[in-house]
């Protein structure tokens, strides 16, 4: 299992056709806690942990997400 985390500023330079995202192995972080602050090279802003499931996808802090009814 991976934890992945993905850009969510509006006006990323990221060329990809979807958000950059950065995953990591779930080996490599022991907990939420313990983990640096990560960065998205191309804007510099910080990355957000992307949702686990549909249900806690936010459309109002990630545009990939559905919106909300």
């Amino acid at each position: 299992m991976q934890t992945k985390y993905i850009c969510t500023h509006e006006h990323c330079s990221y060329p990809g056709s979807t958000r950059f995202e950065m995953s990591f192995k779930s080996e490599s972080i022991m907990d939420d806690n313990n983990v640096a602050t990560a960065f998205c090279p191309f804007c510099k802003k910080e990355l957000m942990p992307a949702p686990a499931l549909t249900m806690d996808c936010d459309p109002r802090t990630s545009p990939d997400c559905s919106p909300m009814d």
